[in-house]
């Protein structure tokens, strides 16, 4: 017997994917439409301001989307796509985090981080990871059983 994919509501790693994947999108698109100050090359260090706090030049709004569409396609996809999905956007965002906390007030800032970015990658970076490792549990475990009990039948 199947067990059935739980749905958007009933799985925190799909409902938080669709969520921060959206949060993403929308300051990826707004970092590269509406925080151009003057016209930024791809790498540039100081970049544009996204509502006077997040720094965002055309790499870091990049980076932004290519995250937000690996949640949003993992968020419409399969529980444990989406636990995936979490699990490597949450580690791509803590090291955006580490690397801009120690290197912002340096050249090699290349993504135009300031003390907001880093923060924000932080939070989300480590929300986005204790959900993949703490949530759906019962529901992975009881997706992998029903699959092994369909292999061998």
């Amino acid at each position: 017997m199947a067990i059935k994919e739980p749905s958007i509501t009933a799985s925190p790693n799909r409902g938080l994917a669709l969520t921060a994947g959206a949060l993403l999108a929308l300051w990826g698109f707004l970092g590269f439409f509406l925080a151009a100050d003057g016209d930024p090359g791809f790498f540039s260090r100081q970049g544009g301001m996204l509502w006077n706090a997040f720094g965002v030049n055309p790499a870091m709004s990049l980076l932004w989307v290519l995250l937000a569409v690996v949640l949003l396609i993992t968020g419409l996809g399969t529980t444990i796509g989406s636990r995936n999905g979490n699990l490597l956007v949450g580690i791509v965002l803590v090291v955006m985090a580490v690397y801009g906390f120690a290197l912002s007030n340096t050249s090699a800032n290349v993504f135009a981080l300031t003390f907001a970015d880093n923060l924000f990658h932080a939070i989300v970076g480590v929300v986005l990871l204790l959900t993949a490792f703490g949530a759906d549990r019962e529901n992975i475990r009881a997706i992998r059983g029903s699959r092994r009990m369909d292999a061998t039948v």
